[in-house]
């Protein structure tokens, strides 16, 4: 009986596999592309691409599924952030709370070096020398 279950998951998995393997090249250049703009969430700061991780196999199958179906770039990346959230993208889309991220610590910075540039000035007024 055990005989039989792991031949039929190797068979599956051969299936699965082998429309990966034939894939159209445009497809596949396509996938790998698309597996270096996401990250492995199991991986720390690691690609989908350089991923090695059982989960991120079955996320690059994901890909070349989605891609095979027909679905473009745009709509595979979407797919992966609706599903695991933004931060599996490498390069988030803009949108107010990733302008904040660059915007926010700059303004404060900004303000820091005036303060100490104000302080500065205001104290050789006080004391001229």
């Amino acid at each position: 009986m055990r005989l039989a279950l792991r031949l039929i998951l190797c068979f599956f998995i051969a299936f699965s596999t082998s429309s990966t393997v034939f894939a159209a090249p445009s497809i596949r250049e396509q996938a790998i592309e698309i597996s270096k703009e996401l990250r492995d969430s199991g991986a720390v700061n690691q690609s989908l691409y350089e991923s090695n991780a059982p989960q991120a196999a079955e996320l690059k199958a994901k890909i070349y599924q989605l891609l095979e179906n027909g679905e473009s770039r745009e709509n595979v990346l979407e797919y992966f952030a609706s599903r695991y959230g933004k931060q599996i993208r490498y390069d988030p889309p803009v949108d107010p709370w990733t302008a904040a991220l660059w915007v926010v610590p700059a303004v404060l910075f900004a303000g820091l070096v005036l303060t100490a540039l104000f302080l500065i000035f205001r104290r050789k007024k006080e004391n001229p020398e």
